[in-house]
């Protein structure tokens, strides 16, 4: 008993999907937001405790875990990395 169909192949019916050599709708570059740097005082305790870790670790050779944070998080965790790394 052979259970296998017949393969068919689905093409997007949309022309704006389509990979037609002919471009359909103009593209727009996408902008750049440049924002003002976050003074190192500024940055939480925590995330730059956090960072020393990570530094440390990096020294000497071993692998890091990053935990989960938010968007701003994020953002003051690399101003920090980034800061402490141009202190060193």
């Amino acid at each position: 008993m052979n259970h296998i169909s017949e393969a068919s192949i689905v093409t997007p019916v949309r022309p704006s999907v389509q990979s037609s050599g002919i471009e359909t709708m103009p593209r727009r570059k996408q902008g750049r937001v440049n924002h003002a740097d976050t003074p190192a005082q500024e940055i939480n305790p925590r995330l730059r405790s956090r960072v020393r870790h990570i530094l440390h670790c990096s020294k000497k050779g071993r692998s890091v875990r990053v935990p989960a944070m938010r968007g701003s998080e994020w953002g003051d965790f690399l101003r920090a990395l980034e800061v402490s790394r141009g202190i060193n």
